[in-house]
C-alpha cells in the first residue's frame, strides 16, 4: 500500500467522465438491444396480443458461424528468447508450461467463445486477468492466475479515442459484485468504513436483474501506469519502468488502498471485431442489420395473420334453417327447421397469397447472411453435394472474410500471453517447474531429461516484452506437421545427417531417442578414428 494523491471521488469523477463517451456513442442502448435480438427477443416492448409474432433468428446463427470459424483452429503458441543461453532456455521453458497451466485451469480457449460472442454481439472482446492469493496450487506459495471475460460496458479507457491498453493513462474495470462480498473483503482489508458501503442500482450495465439491484454495488478497479528509475546492476545505466498500481473503490469509499504491483502490462486484453477510427469501441456487424431482422419478422407474422385470416375457406350456413348452430362432429345429427333438403352451407373465402411475398422474404434473408458473410454454403445449407472439392473450395472462398477476424483473435490471444506471463514474473514468487535439462557426458555427448527445478519467477532475466511469443492455429506447431516436413526434408536430401535429423523429431515419437543418437555419433566416432 502507498500513499496517493487519487481520492474516490476522482475515480467516480472519471468513472462518469467514460459513461459519458459510451452515451454518446450510444453503447449502452445498442448493446442493450443487440443482446437481446441475440438471444430472440425481438418484439419486446410491442403490443401484439392480437397476433402471433413470428422469429427468425438469423442472427444467431449467423453468430453462432463466426465464432465456430474464428475458432476452429486451436490456439498455440511459442515462447523464445531473444538471446539463446541456457538460462534463457530455462526461463521461456518455466513460461511456456505456466501459460499452459493457466489455459488449462482456467478453461481460456472455452472462455474464448464467450469473448467472440461478445464480440460479435456488442463489437468488442475483452479479457481481463486478475492474480487471486487464495487458490491452493500445491507449491510453496499459494494464489494463481484468474480470467474473466469482460463485456465492453464494463471497461472504460482513460483515453476512449485510442484501443491500445498499454499506451492508457488509466483504466477502470466495473464490476456488479455482491454487496455482503464487498463488506467482507473492505472489513479484511482494514478499512474503517466498511459498513457504509451502500449499493446501487447499475442500470448501466447489461444483463443485470432489477429484482436483486439493492444487493449488489458497483466497484471500480482503477489501473494505472507509474514510471520509476532503475539501475542496472552490470552496467550501472539508470533505466525507466513502469509498474502497474490499482486500487478499488464503491461510491465513496476506497475498499482496496493504493498498491503497487510488480506487473509491467496492463491486465487487459482488448479488440474490436470492426475497428473504427479514433475510437475504443468497435462496432458489431449485428447492428446494422438489425432493420433487416425486423422487416423479415415482420414479413413472417403478416404471412402467418394473412394464412391465419384469410387463407382458410370458411363454412358459411343458413342460421334460420340451423337455428342451433352447425356441428362439425360426424356422430352427431344436425337439427334443422324445415326442409333438411333445403339447407345449403357453402365454403366461401381461401385467397391465395402472392407467390412475390415469399420470393421478398426469401431475398431478405438471402442478403442480409451475404452481407454478413454467411453465406448458404458457409451455413452448410448445400443442395446436391456431388462435387466435393468444389464444396469445400467454396466454403473456404466464402471464410475469407473472416480472414481479419481470425489474425485478430491470434492476436488477442498472444496479449493474454503476454499479460499471463508478466503477471507470473510479478506473483508467481518461487515454484516447481518441470523443464529439459542438458547434460553433457564425458565423451562429449549431450543428453535430456525432465526435471523439476524451483525456479525464482521475480528474478527471471527476461520480463514480458524481453520474449518472442508466436501464437498461430495449432496445426502450425503441431508435431504431426513437424514430423512430416522433417520426413519429406529428409527423402529429398536436404538433412543427410540421420542425427540432425532424430534431433529434431519430438521425443515422444521415438523410444530411446536419445540412446539411438548416442549410438550413431559413436559410430561416427568410430568411423574417423578408424580412417
Amino acid at each position: 500500500m502507498i500513499k496517493s494523491d487519487i481520492s474516490a471521488q476522482k475515480v467516480q469523477d472519471e468513472f462518469t467522465k467514460g459513461k459519458q463517451f459510451k452515451e454518446n456513442l450510444n453503447i449502452f442502448e445498442q448493446v442493450r438491444k443487440n443482446e437481446k435480438f441475440y438471444l430472440g427477443k425481438q418484439w419486446e416492448g410491442l403490443n401484439t396480443k392480437k397476433i402471433q409474432p413470428v422469429t427468425f433468428n438469423i442472427l444467431r446463427r449467423v453468430t453462432s458461424l463466426f465464432q465456430s470459424q474464428v475458432v476452429s483452429d486451436d490456439i498455440s503458441w511459442d515462447i523464445r528468447p531473444f538471446s539463446s543461453n541456457d538460462q534463457n532456455s530455462i526461463e521461456c521453458q518455466a513460461l511456456d508450461a505456466v501459460v499452459e497451466r493457466v489455459f488449462e485451469r482456467q478453461a481460456i480457449k472455452t472462455k474464448n467463445r464467450k469473448v467472440l460472442r461478445n464480440g460479435v454481439v456488442d463489437g468488442d472482446l475483452c479479457m481481463y486477468f486478475t492474480f487471486n492469493p487464495k487458490i491452493n496450487t500445491g507449491q510453496l506459495v499459494k494464489g494463481d492466475i484468474v480470467a474473466e471475460p469482460l463485456m465492453n460496458t464494463n471497461v472504460f479507457f482513460g483515453n476512449p479515442h485510442s484501443s491500445d491498453v498499454q499506451s492508457q493513462p488509466y483504466i477502470i474495470i466495473a464490476r456488479r459484485r455482491p454487496l455482503s462480498e464487498v463488506k467482507k473483503e473492505a472489513k479484511e482489508n482494514n478499512i474503517p468504513d466498511w459498513d457504509e458501503i451502500q449499493s446501487d442500482m447499475g442500470s448501466e450495465f447489461v444483463g443485470e436483474d432489477e429484482n436483486i439491484s439493492n444487493e449488489l454495488v458497483t466497484e471500480l478497479t482503477r489501473l494505472w501506469k507509474v514510471e520509476s528509475q532503475t539501475q542496472s546492476d552490470e552496467f550501472a545505466i539508470p533505466q525507466t519502468t513502469e509498474n502497474i498500481y490499482f486500487m478499488k473503490v464503491c461510491g465513496d469509499i476506497i475498499t482496496y488502498p493504493p498498491t503497487k504491483t510488480d506487473m509491467t502490462l496492463y491486465p487487459l486484453a482488448w479488440a474490436s471485431w470492426i475497428e473504427r477510427n479514433n475510437c475504443m469501441h468497435g462496432i458489431s456487424p449485428i447492428t446494422e442489420m438489425i432493420p433487416t431482422q425486423i422487416a423479415i419478422n415482420k414479413q413472417a407474422t403478416y404471412i402467418g395473420a394473412y394464412t391465419q385470416n384469410i387463407a382458410m375457406p370458411k363454412l358459411v350456413y343458413n342460421i334460420q334453417r340451423l337455428p342451433n348452430g352447425w356441428n362439425g362432429d360426424p356422430s352427431k345429427p344436425i337439427a334443422v327447421t324445415g326442409d333438411p333438403r333445403e339447407v345449403i352451407a357453402n365454403p366461401i373465402g381461401g385467397m391465395q397469397l402472392p407467390s412475390g411475398v415469399f420470393s421478398s422474404i426469401e431475398m431478405y434473408q438471402s442478403m442480409m447472411k451475404d452481407c454478413m458473410g454467411a453465406s448458404d454454403t458457409a451455413l452448410g445449407n448445400i443442395s446436391n453435394p456431388d462435387n466435393t472439392s468444389a464444396i469445400l473450395a467454396t466454403q473456404k472462398a466464402s471464410n475469407a472474410p473472416l480472414e481479419l477476424q481470425k489474425r485478430m483473435f491470434e492476436q488477442f490471444n498472444e496479449d493474454c500471453i503476454r499479460i499471463i506471463v508478466d503477471m507470473a514474473c510479478a506473483y508467481y514468487g518461487i515454484r516447481y517447474i518441470s523443464v529439459n535439462l542438458k547434460q553433457t557426458k564425458l565423451d562429449g555427448s549431450q543428453t535430456e531429461t525432465k526435471t523439476d527445478v524451483l525456479l525464482d519467477f521475480g528474478k527471471f532475466s527476461i520480463g514480458a516484452m524481453d520474449i518472442n511469443v508466436e501464437v498461430g492455429a495449432a496445426t502450425y506447431w503441431s508435431e504431426i506437421v513437424s514430423m512430416t516436413n522433417m520426413d519429406k526434408l529428409m527423402q529429398a536430401g536436404m538433412i543427410p545427417d540421420p542425427v540432425l535429423y532424430l534431433e529434431s523429431i519430438p521425443n515422444s515419437y521415438i523410444p530411446n531417442k536419445q540412446q539411438i543418437i548416442d549410438s550413431l555419433k559413436n559410430q561416427k566416432n568410430k568411423g574417423v578414428n578408424t580412417q
